[in-house]
């Protein structure tokens, strides 16, 4: 998944030199035929997977993300950085808000918020402008 503007500008460069290196295999004369379509088929597959990835961030940019009303809190934790760019907020612009670095929001994000402190995970579900609503079973 794509979690910043970096990240889709190198994704947006991978997929550039796919479709050159994809280019070149087709008109490429040092391999036969069979061997030409698979590395094609495997680039394509790759070439799918970035393309479909800056297409959710396009979305999530654009504000298309729902979240489900009945999830788990590790469900929640998974979805927060979908959240967060749904909202228009950046990686600087959280780290501002909760008062740690760029950088710690972005090791968080890598790990989907496990292991972050209670304390801190609230912090950033009132900075995402989330209530959260819980049922506690036995």
């Amino acid at each position: 998944m794509i979690k910043s503007e970096v990240q889709k500008n190198r994704t947006l460069k991978s997929i550039a030199d796919l479709k050159k290196t994809i280019e070149s295999i087709e008109i490429s004369k040092d391999y036969d035929n069979d061997v030409k379509q698979a590395y094609i088929g495997s680039h394509q597959s790759l070439l799918a997977e970035l393309e479909r990835e800056i297409q959710e961030y396009q979305d999530l940019k654009a504000g298309k993300f729902d979240l489900p009303q009945n999830i788990t809190f590790i469900e929640l934790l998974k979805n927060l950085t979908k959240i967060r760019i749904a909202k228009g907020i950046s990686q600087q612009d959280l780290a501002n808000m909760i008062g740690v670095s760029r950088q710690k929001i972005n090791l968080y994000e890598e790990h989907d918020y496990q292991n972050v402190k209670i304390e801190k995970i609230n912090a950033i579900l009132k900075a995402l402008n989330i209530n959260l609503d819980m049922k506690v079973a036995a």
